[in-house]
């Protein structure tokens, strides 16, 4: 028996856990009651939701907002990041910009974004932008500013020019800080395309949720919340994958 138990993923073990401790509040805890649902009625919940196609539209659409999001912030911040990094006058003078800017959560610019744009996927494309790009590119330039100074100084006694310190030094060394930018920002984008949707009414599962709430279907909106976990850790496992074959060396 014990062999078996430890054969059992610990991701399994836990999840099971929590489940049954989630069903055992919702029968008889404090929060027992109609507007809260058990963890058997969530999973019935969102059983219900994998049959309706109302509920594959909101996801589409929410991965959409998150993808273009996330791709577009990448390709402007890594980059942006690196020329940064490159120049210490460079790094100097835009951190504070970036880091005063990195702080503002992106719910508080949704009713600009609603009168300047709408309430739709370019809404929550942008806000996904703005959520991540200033974050991705200060950690990038960090990530540049913190390459060894002795192997730039070796590099420099043999004539490399700053291109190829740049592709041979500076960007392996700032791959570690970029995986992990990057990573928290897959996270971000899936939180704000959810969180236009539910603040800012465009389309999504954000939108989804709100309306299954204010329709009192405590079961399905429940389902919507188990959804939305396991989109993120769907998210989440393919960079993670992604980096381990890109960023070999790392050992993450």
């Amino acid at each position: 028996m014990p062999g078996i138990i430890r054969r059992i993923p610990a991701g399994v073990i836990s999840t099971i856990i929590a489940l049954l401790i989630w069903q055992l509040i919702g029968s008889f805890g404090p929060l027992a009651g109609d507007s809260f649902a058990t963890a058997s009625e969530a999973i019935a919940g969102l059983a219900s939701l994998l049959t309706d196609s109302t509920f594959w539209a909101a996801v589409g659409q929410t991965l959409q907002m998150a993808v273009i999001g996330f791709v577009i912030s990448i390709v402007i911040a890594v980059p942006l990041g690196l020329l940064i990094g490159l120049s210490r006058f460079s790094y100097r003078s835009t951190k504070f910009t970036f880091d005063f800017f990195k702080v503002i959560p992106p719910i508080v610019i949704i009713p600009i974004a609603i009168l300047a744009i709408g309430p739709n996927i370019t809404m929550g494309v942008v806000l996904v932008i703005f959520a991540n790009v200033f974050a991705v590119a200060i950690q990038t330039a960090y990530g540049v500013r913190d390459t060894d100074p002795v192997l730039l100084e070796t590099m420099r006694c043999y004539r490399f020019g700053i291109l190829q310190q740049l592709l041979y030094a500076r960007l392996p060394s700032a791959s570690a800080q970029i995986a992990v930018a990057i990573r928290l920002a897959a996270s971000a984008a899936l939180i704000v395309a959810v969180v236009a949707g539910l603040v800012g009414g465009a389309p999504g599962l954000g939108n989804l949720l709100m309306r299954l709430q204010s329709g009192g279907q405590v079961e399905k909106t429940y389902g919507v919340l188990l959804a939305l976990g396991i989109l993120g850790i769907l998210m989440s496992r393919l960079i993670v994958r992604g980096q381990r074959r890109i960023i070999f060396w790392s050992g993450r």
